[in-house]
């Protein structure tokens, strides 16, 4: 791996320079390019110095993260932008979401989490320049290249078979199918973003498999070529030296058999896309459009499972969307006076138009959902309370990928929210009670995070965000610093561990961010704070 430029934003000189204490930045191959306390100077330097990483603050003076983030799309900089902030607002999240932020990081933060995130970013990075640098060294590579490029009309018609020959693809055969595999990784499942690559990969050598398979069987032999690309999904030509290969029959015994592929697969949700069978490989970029239109679309199929589209079967052109009227007002009635079954009637009456002949494109039905869920969250606010956070939320819905999802999803939330209005005050007060009864007994615990708390108390993180703020008038993160904090003001009075052992006891692995925490909550180091006892 190569060494990467790391630049660090916030405009309190303290935390800036816990940034440098933290890690050691030249030991894990990165070089810092230097600390700014505001977006403002930062962008002066970016100017003129591009750099691979930036962590940067939210709320600072001039010029903040987002601005600053918007600067760096707008010139096409490829830097991975890390927020590292306290704040939680949805309008913050939901505009790093829109450009493409690589990752929200919440304070306080450990050595481990910190490092680990920038060694994210890095290995994006060198997965990308190793894609951008890859060239076709042997005739599998070139098919692939060509694959890619025939699909999606990069190469002149008149230039096709030349190229194809050249890429050592025969164009005297009798038929070609074109297909596309697309690969949704489940939310519920943990790959990592390095091993999607590997996994996708994998499935394309058990689709050759079936293939052998099914040319072993029926004594009808085809060939199976994959295209090139970054991204998760599979495209796919098949070639055969017979014209009347590819009939509906023979289509589907191949595509079943991959389904078969599903009780192996169980870390996605794959939808195949199928073209008709065409004479000639100049007619492939056409009805590849149709596979990738029909690909596009695969969100409104109802249906948890693996799916297969037709593509003759699916929406003829590009559909006029509908036109969005969401009845927030009677939702949030409805949600805050906890009636779960108008709950339920309204979600169903927003979503069931969509099934019918009409279109929403998912960016949309992601946007109506979100609209759901910030409604559902004012639902439980209590009146000008401005702390709500939506973050968690809007990642989660972000990895929906099915209407099916989104409606089934947004309506559990939102009827649990209602259900819990109609409990009452009581019942929400002895779930903060219970979730500072948890906090106090595991704040030594570096890594207690909300999402812990909300796992042993069976409710969701959003809720539970909205809950604690509203009962204790202190977000999790701020909370948990004054507990920890206040147990490290008793060590040091009524002990003699140094703050190197105070810091591991009150849940940090590094004394020197412990340092840094400690003397931003009281105002000074721990040993002056020992001192003066």
């Amino acid at each position: 791996m190569r060494r990467y430029s790391i630049l660090f934003i916030d405009d309190e000189e303290l935390i800036r320079e816990s940034f440098l204490q933290l890690v050691d930045w030249e030991a894990h191959q990165f070089d810092v390019a230097g600390t700014f306390k505001n977006g403002e100077t930062a962008w002066e330097y970016l100017k003129n110095h591009p750099v691979d990483i930036i962590i940067t603050d939210i709320n600072m003076p001039f010029m903040n993260g987002i601005n600053l983030l918007e600067h760096i799309r707008m010139e096409k900089l490829k830097t991975r932008v890390l927020f590292l902030t306290g704040y939680e607002y949805f309008e913050y999240a939901h505009k790093a979401v829109q450009l493409q932020a690589f990752d929200f990081l919440l304070k306080p933060i450990t050595t481990e989490k910190l490092l680990s995130a920038v060694e994210r970013a890095a290995f994006d990075i060198e997965k990308e320049e190793a894609a951008a640098e890859a060239v076709g060294k042997s005739q599998e590579l070139s098919r692939s290249n060509f694959i890619n490029q025939l699909l999606y009309g990069k190469i002149k018609k008149e230039d096709i078979k030349k190229e194809a020959l050249d890429a050592g693809i025969p164009t005297e055969v009798g038929c070609y199918l074109v297909m596309m595999a697309a690969v949704d990784v489940l939310e519920s499942q943990k790959v990592l973003e390095g091993e999607i690559g590997e996994s996708k990969r994998q499935l394309q050598m058990k689709f050759l498999q079936k293939k052998d398979i099914l040319a072993e069987k029926t004594g009808e032999h085809f060939e199976l070529y994959f295209a090139r690309n970054v991204s998760t999904h599979i495209q796919m030509v098949l070639a055969a030296q017979k014209k009347d290969v590819f009939t509906p029959a023979f289509i589907r015994m191949f595509i079943d058999s991959l389904l078969e592929l599903e009780k192996e697969e169980m870390w996605c949700r794959i939808t195949l896309a199928v073209g008709r069978s065409r004479r000639y490989i100049e007619e492939l970029p056409e009805s590849f459009k149709r596979v990738r239109h029909a690909v596009d679309n695969r969100h409104m199929l109802k249906g948890k499972g693996w799916k297969v589209i037709y593509a003759s079967d699916s929406v003829q052109e590009r559909k006029e969307e509908i036109q969005i009227v969401l009845p927030t007002d009677t939702f949030l009635h409805h949600i805050r006076m906890g009636m779960t079954e108008e709950v339920e009637a309204d979600i169903k009456d927003i979503y069931e138009p969509f099934r019918h002949k009409k279109y929403i494109s998912l960016e949309s039905a992601k946007m109506v959902t979100t609209e759901l869920a910030i409604t559902a969250f004012k639902g439980e606010a209590s009146s000008g309370d401005k702390s709500v956070s939506y973050l968690y939320y809007l990642n989660h819905i972000q990895q929906l990928n099915t209407l099916d999802e989104m409606e089934d999803d947004i309506l559990r939330f939102a009827v649990s929210i209602a259900e819990k209005r109609k409990k009452g005050g009581n019942h929400k007060k002895k779930i903060a009670e219970q979730a500072l009864e948890y906090l106090k007994r595991n704040y030594n615990k570096e890594d207690l995070s909300l999402n812990d708390i909300a796992a042993f108390l069976n409710i969701s993180v959003p809720y539970l965000a909205v809950l604690f703020k509203q009962e204790t008038k202190q977000n999790f993160s701020a909370h948990l610093l004054e507990v920890r904090m206040e147990k490290a003001k008793e060590l040091l009075r009524t002990t003699g561990c140094t703050v190197n052992e105070i810091a591991e006891q009150v849940g940090y692995n590094s004394s020197q961010y412990f340092a840094v925490c400690f003397k931003k909550y009281t105002g000074i180091s721990p040993g002056a704070y020992r001192d003066q006892i």
